[in-house]
């Protein structure tokens, strides 16, 4: 056999060695045996290999019936960092852990400064970078969540901030020598409750925010379309020719159900431009007539969402990310009784059981699995 090919395969048995490892420790070498069809040898082999890289750890013995007992084995999920960034609107958020995302902190900034975005950005990296504590492998991966369309790690569309046609990726592993993936903020999403809680190969996430974007799992695997733009469900057209969108058409679905656009209705209401969205889940306690006008609209359109998810996509599971479903209960019951669909019986929705911190955990996802060479990541 050629020596690439032996390579080739060497490299395979020792991701799959790896990834099982992680994600059903603790394992001894003779359950890997067992679970991967390979020989002992083998697996004897790639897990020193393993130990001497400082990415799996020997437990101790586990529990044996009789003979001599297995040496469990389990991932050092401390051999280094992950860092993964949600690039909001008004806010930065910025958080560390370990590549299994666990021992997360999160750090939040506000998006303006004196410093074009890019070069604010570093700045925020370069200071999380510094107070990290020194691991086998430092920082794996740096993730950025982005608010528009990525291809490539490209930035080609941002409606609400100014970063479009940048090379993000490029211009961070420049200045900070470390790996780095740029993706929008609902494809991570996606990833990021498909890893860490729902166990579903074909899922619309749904985050509605500033924006709403939409992330598409379609048989485990992230669907972005040919240039990027697929899942930029806020921009399908609600009513033509109705309110003007920063995309350049007019009537588009986030200026009806997005975040800024409910808060923009309930403060009409009441003759203001904006408030915030504390003082909106206030006055709907309340019963304040504006607040309940403005949700009722919420409930309609986001209805009128779902169906056409459903008749588009049909998925196992509709995951929705809303401060609104987060924060009002019964909410999500509303919106799907208001679902007038002969396959309605078919709709599972269900809230964000991650929340603020999706866009994160899949950007750690998405580093640890390229990393690491793996497939699949299941934690949780």
């Amino acid at each position: 056999m050629p020596t690439g090919n032996q390579e080739y395969i060497r490299d395979m048995n020792r991701s799959l060695v790896l990834e099982a490892i992680i994600n059903h420790a603790p394992l001894s070498r003779a359950d890997l045996s067992k679970m991967l069809h390979l020989t002992k040898a083998t697996i004897s082999n790639i897990v020193q290999e393993l130990i001497d890289r400082a990415l799996v750890l020997e437990l101790g013995s586990g529990d044996a019936p009789m003979g001599r007992k297995p040496i469990l084995l389990t991932f050092n999920h401390r051999c280094g960092h992950v860092i993964s960034v949600d690039f909001g609107v008004q806010r930065i958020s910025i958080m560390t852990s370990d590549p299994l995302g666990c021992g997360c902190e999160v750090h939040e900034y506000p998006s303006q400064s004196d410093q074009t975005l890019t070069d604010h950005l570093i700045a925020l990296l370069r200071e999380t970078i510094r107070a990290l504590p020194k691991t086998p492998y430092g920082v794996l991966g740096i993730s950025v969540g982005i608010y528009g369309v990525v291809c490539d790690d490209t930035v080609l569309f941002t409606p609400y901030y100014d970063l479009k046609y940048s090379n993000l990726r490029t211009l961070l592993e420049e200045a900070l020598h470390v790996p780095v993936i740029v993706e929008n903020e609902a494809n991570l999403s996606v990833i990021g409750e498909a890893s860490f809680r729902q166990r579903h190969k074909n899922m619309i996430f749904l985050n509605i925010h500033e924006g709403v974007g939409m992330g598409i799992l379609v048989n485990g695997q992230l669907y972005k379309g040919q240039n990027g733009y697929a899942g930029e469900f806020g921009h399908t057209i609600l009513f033509p020719d109705g309110r003007p969108c920063p995309c350049g058409n007019k009537g588009c679905l986030e200026q009806y159900i997005s975040e800024t656009a409910i808060l923009k209705e309930y403060a009409h209401g009441h003759g203001r431009t904006a408030a915030s969205i504390d003082e909106f889940l206030y006055a709907y306690s309340q019963e304040d007539p504006a607040a309940q006008k403005a949700l009722q609209d919420f409930i309609h359109y986001t209805a009128i969402s779902l169906n056409n998810v459903l008749n588009t996509f049909n998925p196992d599971i509709i995951v929705i990310n809303s401060s609104f479903t987060n924060d009002i209960p019964g909410l999500l019951e509303q919106i799907t009784a208001s679902v007038q669909n002969r396959l309605r019986w078919y709709l599972h929705v269900v809230p964000s059981q991650l929340q603020d911190v999706s866009v994160h955990l899949g950007g750690v996802c998405m580093c640890t699995t390229r990393f690491l060479g793996i497939r699949e990541l299941h934690l949780s």
